[in-house]
């Protein structure tokens, strides 16, 4: 699973304790945050220290970024830990009102699963393979349909999808039953006059989109990745992967 998202206003000073538990050294990098050299947890280039076993860090920063979706993952050893789940979602809230009445983030992340023959999926519990290139399982916020979590709205409701990849692989990231405006990417607010409408947005490794559309046509609609073998589970026959539902309940 992700780790929680964190979620602030602009201005705020933050201040957040890491604990490292795993069995190596760490840190965290706030993706996309204008923040100060030695707090940006990139211990091999910067001052930013790791963060031994069994020891902790406080990062502290001032959010200076205006409202918009952004990340957290580790830096260090980041081939192995970032692709163990390491990572999660970092959004600051616009502090007026913005018309906006569900507001959903979405980590896009895939695994490999190991001990498994490929088309079968048995109860069990499972390595995860953080190296390899030949992923079997990809997920929303660290779940693979029919485990994912459907977003539920309410018919006239302005909705908000905050979209983040962390992963390796790009994915094309596709409504049904509606249009989709593209209002904000990689946590910057696309002024109004240069927002286009698409129903499919590809998340490449390390973006953010802000997906709004309003939910006008009643149903059980699906919301998932385009690529095919990501919409299952080991490439098995029934429908799974990262993909989830938006369920919008009728007027009446």
């Amino acid at each position: 699973m992700p780790g929680p998202t964190i979620a602030v206003f602009p201005g705020d000073f933050v201040q957040i304790r890491v604990y490292n538990h795993l069995p190596e050294d760490t840190s965290v990098h706030w993706h996309g945050l204008d923040i100060p050299n030695i707090m940006d947890g990139v211990p091999e280039i910067e001052p930013s220290p790791r963060i031994k076993p069994g020891q902790y860090f406080d990062y502290k920063f001032q959010i200076v970024n205006q409202p918009g979706t952004h990340m957290y993952h580790s830096h260090v050893n980041i081939a192995s830990q970032e692709m163990l789940g390491l990572a999660g979602g970092f959004i600051i809230l616009d502090p007026m009102t913005d018309g906006i009445n569900r507001d959903y983030f979405i980590l896009l992340q895939e695994f490999k699963v190991k001990g498994l023959p490929k088309r079968k999926i048995t109860p069990g519990v499972y390595d995860i393979d953080p190296l390899a290139m030949d992923f079997n399982f990809f997920t929303m916020n660290g779940r693979c349909f029919p485990y994912t979590t459907p977003l539920e709205v309410c018919y006239g409701d302005n909705v908000r999808i905050r979209l983040a990849n962390s992963s390796d692989q790009a994915h094309p990231i596709h409504i049904h039953g509606h249009q989709f405006v593209i209002a904000g990417s990689d946590g910057n607010m696309i002024p109004l006059d240069r927002r286009i409408v698409k129903n499919t947005v590809l998340v490449s490794s390390g973006e953010t989109w802000d997906v709004e559309f309003t939910a006008k046509n009643p149903g059980i609609w699906p919301f998932h990745c385009h690529i095919p073998h990501h919409m299952t589970n080991n490439f098995t026959k029934d429908l799974g992967g990262m993909l989830t539902t938006i369920i919008i309940k009728d007027s009446m």
